[in-house]
This record gives C-alpha cells, structure tokens and sequence, in this order.
C-alpha cells in the first residue's frame, strides 16, 4: 500500500472535500519534490478499489516511466488503471473506453490543444490537476480547464519538515543582458544565446562553480541547443564529466545519457527545457541558470530541481542572467489564481527596497532584511537606486502631509483666506475643480 505523509493525506481529503461540494475540476497546488506522483497514484488505486476507469496523463515519456515505477512500488495492479502519454491518448481516444476520472499530471500544460481534446471528449468526466505551478508558463491562469483549487503546503514548509533540501542562492552576473528582447511571451533565447555564448562568460561560468559548488553534481539550463552543446564541450575541456540532451535527443540516447548522469558516470548535464518539469533525480546537488525567462513558472520548475532531498545536502544554485530578481527565491510565498495572470515578483518592496539582494562580496542571494550577508557576513550595503526610491518615498510622504494639513487649514474657510499654492490646490479639491485652476489663480496673486 501507498503510505502517504500527512500533508499529503490532507491534499487527498481536501480532494475529496472539493468534488463533494460539486467541483468537477480541482487543481492541486503542490511544490516540485512534495511527491504528487504519489498522491494521485494513491488516488487512483482507491478509485480503481471501487470498480472504475482512471487514466494518468502525463507530457513526457520519462514521467510515464516514473509513474509505473511508483505504481509498481506501492504494489498497485494496473486493472483499471491506464497511465498514458497525453499526445498519444489524444490521437487515439476511439481506441480506449471511456475513463471515471482523468488525472494530469503537470497540468501547466493541460491548457494546450492535446489535453484540450481528451476533456472535451468527455466533458462530464471528472478531472483531477497536479502542479507545482498552477498556471500557464506565460503566467495565464487555468480558469477556463479547473474549477476549484486546492492549496496546502508551500516549499519553505517542507523545508522545515526535512521533506525538500535547504539551499544556498548565488547570483554572479556574467554578461550584460540588459538589451535582451522579448519573443511572443518569453525572451529571445537566440539573442540571449549570441549574448551568453562568449569566452569570457564561459570562464567565468566555470570559475563560479569550481569556487561555489566544485565537485557537484549539476544541471545545466541553456538558452538553445548550440549554447548548452558549447557548454557541455566547455566544462569536459575543463576536465568534468559533461554531457548534453535536448528533446531532438533520440529516446535511447537520451535514457542512457540520464543512467549515466544518474549512477554519477557523468557529473556535468547540460540541457534545454528537459530538467525542468517533473525530472526527479535526488542527487541534483546543483542547478545553473543560464536561461534567462520572463516566467515564473518556468523559473520554480527548474530551481526546483535541486532541492529533492538527501542526508546532509544542501542544494546550490547559481543564478547567472538575474531570474531571482524577475521572479523571487524558490521558497517565496506566491499568490495562485484560477482567474487572474501571475505576475512577476515586484523587484521593489513598498518602502522602496530590494526585495532580494545579491552580495557584492560573495553574490549570496537572499531576502532583504538582515544587515549582513548570511553567508559571508559583509555589511548590507543599499544601492544607488533603492537610496533614490526611500528619498521619493519619504518626499512624497511629506508632501502627501502637507496636502492633508492643507485640506484641513480651508475646510471652512473661504477662497479669501488662502495663503499657499497647496491652499488653493485643497481649495480646489474640496470642491471638485479641477487642479489647473489652482495653478491659474495662484499665478493671477502672484504667488510662487
């Protein structure tokens, strides 16, 4: 049987709970690592007990795999029980009966036209979402698909609890990305390619590794397959175990290059958009950021990959392009929506700060709140621009007093005994006039 943590008992009754108070459509939010393959593998044995259908979709053949394998630990009969790549089920659906429930899994992407085809094929069939990150990677909401969503856990929670590796943040720039143009919803990888793919950003890619994270096992994340081929080639001339995969990789080239990466044969996985949703390998110690993207989800997911947890690890990552500044730290608390866009995290708070700083001595990156850096202790220094924002906040603060002291000092009083612009401005204000007028009749008194 499926022994389930009890946050994870809570994600199945809050399930249930949802579908009895007549959601046909739950989307379950649950962080990378928190295990939701086993959940919904828990699930479907307890529906498939009761005598019904249940298909698993699932977008990669990878994770069809990780699934049977949970399926086969738990010692769970497949009788019922049909786990499917999305984009074959969806070609095929004459060929199969009609499930009682469909589950996806990563259903960030069940809003594309193959998951859309198997719903509306059955559209009275109830539906079950699993993501770490429940919206489109544009950050566009599932509204439109799910009907109920059921949030519980978070990952700073699991980090407490032991169940997600603590990690360290750096944030060492290597190139100037600053002229980089967007394309459709996301940044230029082209562009972000020729950028990045110098000799200079290449050394010190290296450099930051040999002295934040030497010996461990990474993961690479390129903009292209050129630039993650180059820095496969780059890091084996440096003398590391590296190989690079992409999706054109031939499935078994690509199986074998993951066993080797997997056994420790090969230390260095360099890729595009292949580790990234759902890639469960424990022993990711650290992840690279060489991708710039304007989505947050796709930043979770691919953070995310470093902190399954293992004895006395503590998972590295190296932020080259800025991510952490677009979209937070991997443990940020995040407002989910079924109906409204996902924004990126405000580089600003209210009062004017970073909301995540960088160290200029040692590029630890962290939460802005402590006066020194938590991992080499230097002095919290505020830049140029946070010093100009509290200096606009605080004018600002002044000026909106004066104009409440203002709008105080004419409540009662007539036009006669106005003295100041900001007098007359209140003036104005109580009455409902617009603005220029103070203007005007200040310049006609000749005030200044």
């Amino acid at each position: 049987m499926i022994e389930l943590r009890d946050y994870q008992i809570d994600i199945r009754n809050r399930i249930y709970q949802s579908m009895l108070s007549g959601h046909h459509r739950p989307l379950v939010v649950a962080p990378c690592g928190s295990g939701k393959t086993v959940i919904f593998c828990d699930l479907a044995a307890r529906t498939q007990a009761k005598g019904k259908h249940i298909v698993v979709l699932v977008h990669r053949v990878e994770l069809m795999d990780q699934t049977l394998k949970t399926f086969a630990k738990s010692d769970v009969q497949l009788k019922t029980i049909d786990v499917h790549m999305a984009f074959t089920y969806s070609r095929h659906l004459d060929r199969y009966p009609k499930p009682d429930l469909i589950i996806t899994d990563e259903a960030h992407f069940s809003a594309a036209n193959t998951w859309q085809h198997i719903y509306q094929a059955w559209p009275d069939v109830y539906v079950i979402g699993f993501s770490a990150t429940p919206c489109r990677l544009d950050g566009k909401p599932l509204g439109d698909t799910y009907d109920d969503l059921i949030e519980t856990v978070n990952t700073s929670d699991l980090i407490e609890l032991g169940y997600l590796a603590p990690y360290r943040y750096f944030a060492p720039a290597v190139a100037d990305l600053s002229s980089l143009k967007r394309k459709g919803a996301d940044f230029d990888q082209d562009q972000a390619a020729d950028i990045l793919m110098q000799r200079a950003v290449y050394g010190d890619v290296i450099k930051n590794y040999q002295e934040l994270a030497d010996g461990k096992k990474a993961v690479i994340y390129c903009t292209t397959v050129r630039h993650s081929q180059a820095m496969a080639e780059e890091f084996k001339a440096a003398g590391y175990q590296a190989e690079h995969i992409d999706g054109s990789t031939p499935a078994t080239e690509r199986a074998r290059i993951v066993e080797r990466y997997r056994t420790g044969q090969t230390r260095i996985l360099s890729n595009v958009d292949i580790v990234s949703v759902g890639f469960d390998l424990p022993d990711i110690e650290c992840c690279i950021m060489l991708r710039p993207t304007a989505s947050t989800a796709l930043h979770i997911q691919q953070s995310g990959r470093a902190l399954r947890p293992q004895p006395g690890k503590t998972a590295i990552i190296l932020d080259h392009v800025g991510n952490y500044s677009r979209h937070g730290l991997p443990d940020d608390p995040r407002e989910w929506s079924l109906t409204d866009t996902i924004r990126p995290k405000l580089e600003y708070g209210e009062d004017g700060r970073l909301t995540v700083r960088v160290c200029q001595q040692c590029f630890g990156t962290f939460k802005t709140g402590p006066a020194v850096c938590p991992y080499c202790n230097a002095p919290v220094v505020s830049t140029r621009e946070e010093i100009k924002n509290i200096k606009a906040i605080r004018l600002e603060e002044i000026k909106q007093g004066l104009r409440v002291k203002a709008d105080e000092a004419v409540k009662y009083k007539d036009l006669n005994q106005c003295k100041t612009l900001m007098e007359l401005q209140a003036y104005a204000r109580a009455r409902g006039w617009k603005s220029g007028w103070a203007w005007g009749e200040a310049k006609r008194r000749g005030m200044r």
